[in-house]
């Protein structure tokens, strides 16, 4: 490894095993052409053996063990704390890159000055496209995206997230499942805000982004396999609660209002004992 690192890697775990040794694995072959390179990783008070994990794909990987669980966007900053790359690549642990996804996502930036944040295409196992780009969130749209039971009765579109492209394209908010973004840049809006635990952190810097005049991209030549919720063993109803919340967090912050402040909780409230209540969408299609 370099002294001079062209790009930081941050993994953020918590009880990311087996997905995290396929992710290690993957991460490997994509670095191998990378001249200068810093892999991080942040652990979130995990009870597996992730450093026996870390240390047989990555000896020279810098980690941080915590001792309680943190949360996703306090984890990245404190990896991007000791990051010394040009770039910084927040990594979900449960993503297979292919192998010149890093080298591509780099490229952007050399092709796009003013590019603010930037994010791979993700794919299933099975070769599906797996949405990494969404609108800024409205009301409107959130009532119709892809966690709102309304979507599920009556609707098959999701208004918020968006689909595949086959060129680079500006979007307004790319996922932290595979994001990109130069350091002094991340630094220069003071990281991600810490108010929220896990999810629309990546919404947040995005907005603040686009507000600093920077544009964030999709790059279809960055691809990768993401394993949907195996980077975690927190329950999904542990992470539904978490997502309401945040979604209530950041309307809060960005539009503080009556609305924001009184209506949203009760819908976000329904919405999600709703989601708890009800059979998965592809049972109710089934009966």
């Amino acid at each position: 490894m370099s002294d001079q690192h062209r790009v930081s890697v941050i993994i953020v775990t918590h009880n990311s095993l087996p997905a995290l040794d396929d992710a290690l694995g993957s991460l490997k072959k994509g670095l191998e052409k990378i001249s200068g390179w810093q892999v991080i990783i942040v652990d979130n008070a995990s009870s597996d053996e992730w450093q026996s994990c870390v240390r047989r794909h990555f000896p020279q990987a810098e980690t941080i063990a915590n001792r309680k669980n943190r949360g996703f966007a306090a984890a990245c900053n404190l990896g991007a704390k000791i990051a010394g790359g040009e770039f910084l690549l927040f990594h979900n642990p449960d993503v297979q890159i292919d192998g010149d996804c890093i080298a591509n996502l780099m490229a952007t930036f050399e092709e796009s000055p003013r590019a603010g944040a930037v994010v791979g295409r993700m794919r299933f196992e099975d070769g599906r496209f797996q949405a990494t780009c969404r609108n800024f969130p409205t009301i409107r749209n959130l009532l119709f995206s892809r966690g709102s039971v309304l979507s599920f009765l009556w609707r098959d579109t999701s208004e918020y997230t968006l689909g595949d492209y086959s060129e680079l394209t500006e979007v307004p908010v790319v996922s932290g499942t595979l994001m990109m973004i130069r350091r002094d840049v991340f630094f220069s809006q003071a990281g991600f805000d810490e108010r929220f635990f896990m999810y629309m952190e990546d919404t947040d810097l995005c907005l603040r982004l686009r507000q600093a005049g920077l544009r964030n991209y999709f790059v279809p030549s960055a691809g990768g396999i993401h394993l949907w919720g195996r980077g975690s063993q927190k329950g999904k109803t542990a992470r539904q609660y978490y997502h309401h919340v945040s979604v209530w967090k950041f309307f809060v912050k960005h539009f503080p209002n009556g609305v924001s402040l009184l209506i949203l909780p009760v819908i976000l409230a329904v919405n999600l004992v709703l989601t708890w209540l009800l059979p998965p969408p592809s049972a109710r299609s089934r009966g």
